[in-house]
């Protein structure tokens, strides 16, 4: 049996690495395999990309996917956090394919000397001095849609730090999941329904949490502000009764808008 690629995919912070990605993974429905090293115990892109990539096996951080390299295509995102020079892999490295995704403008880097394909995207390069790269998880956490707006607003304009690159997938009352991306030299900053079931019962178990990276971040401030745009538990008890009646009222049609 032939051996699918394996494909190591890097580049600097926010270049687009899962968006080239997501693009491979949804231009073939065979079953594919994805994993972020480095991505510990805040797997954001392993969660929006094995929501909106059903055929895709996700291997958690940490997990033996020696096997599952050899039966299928795999994509491993490596982490800005992880260096290059000294990365060891379960499988010989100058077998796989070696693709760099880096932003218009930069001519050269490390990421170019070690790849076997560089990709220029869409982003243009930034001038962010990155020196943090603060994790928040919020797993269980059910936040008001609007506060959520307001936090990431200021987020992104910098009332917490200057931020080069945040994501997170965030968990509101209605009961959806929302991933929220932005990045200097973006186009746009984007956020969208992630495709789960609602969770009208309760806190939900599935993963949820935010990562920044930029410079003279303020961690405790951020979380402090994430907490207060959560619902305690008495809050969201009553909320959810008053969904699942105003759904339980509808008509099939109705439901379905």
């Amino acid at each position: 049996m032939d051996r699918y690629p394996i494909y190591l995919v890097t580049g600097p912070c926010g270049s687009g690495k899962t968006t080239w990605i997501h693009q491979q993974l949804t231009t073939s429905t065979e079953p594919s395999a994805y994993i972020c090293l480095g991505a510990d115990a805040t797997p954001i892109d392993l969660t929006y990309i094995t929501a909106t990539c059903p055929h895709v096996k996700p291997i958690s951080a940490g997990a033996s996917w020696t096997q599952l390299a050899e039966i299928q295509p795999l994509y491993v995102e490596i982490a800005l956090q992880l260096d290059l020079a000294t990365l060891k892999l379960p499988v010989d490295i100058e077998s796989c394919q070696r693709i760099a995704i880096v932003p218009k403008g930069l001519i050269e880097s490390e990421y170019h000397d070690w790849a076997t394909q560089t990709l220029i995207s869409e982003v243009t390069e930034k001038n962010v001095a990155l020196t943090a790269l603060p994790r928040f998880g919020l797993t269980g956490e059910v936040l008001d849609p609007a506060s959520l707006n307001i936090f990431w607003d200021e987020l992104i304009q910098g009332a917490y730090g200057e931020v080069a690159r945040a994501k997170g997938v965030f968990e509101i009352v209605d009961g959806r999941s929302f991933y929220f991306s932005f990045g200097v030299g973006f186009p746009d900053c984007t956020y969208f329904e992630l495709p789960l079931l609602p969770v009208l019962s309760g806190r939900p178990t599935r993963f949820s949490g935010l990562e920044v990276v930029g410079n003279n971040l303020q961690p405790q401030l951020i979380m402090e502000t994430l907490e207060d745009c959560g619902l305690d538990d008495n809050a969201l008890a009553y909320y959810q009764e008053q969904i699942k009646s105003q759904l339980s009222t509808e008509s099939p049609e109705e439901a379905l808008v």
